[in-house]
């Protein structure tokens, strides 16, 4: 085989392995959707940024509205797994600005969308 023909072949096996990777993460944050849905309300929110990296927040409120558990899984590779945000924990929601203004922006804008329904 000439080297055509080897990146061709080294093309389709990244290809492969991203597309296999890729399905391991939404598994990976479906199975903690899950889990977290069997707790409470869950409410969700990303950036809208298609140029940055993505953040993903997820919230579980209780029947009085308190956040329970809150999540993040940021990054823009296929290897970013949901995080725990302890800070968040135990705020009741609808989230007030001051009390994320020493969150990042954009995880900011993702509490924000959360919340905005």
């Amino acid at each position: 085989m000439d080297d055509t023909t080897w990146l061709i072949v080294l093309a389709l096996c990244a290809w492969g392995g991203q597309i296999a990777l890729g399905f391991l993460q939404i598994r990976a944050f479906n199975r903690m959707l899950q889990s977290l849905a069997k707790r409470g309300q869950v409410k969700i929110g990303k950036t809208r940024s298609r140029w940055k990296p993505r953040t993903i927040v997820v919230f579980v409120e209780d029947e009085s509205h308190r956040i329970i558990d809150a999540k993040v899984m940021r990054g823009v590779t296929i290897f970013a797994r949901p995080k725990s945000l302890p800070d968040l924990i135990g705020l009741s929601s609808p989230i007030n600005r001051e009390q994320v203004m020493h969150l990042d922006k954009p995880l900011q804008e993702a509490i924000n969308v959360a919340f905005s329904n």
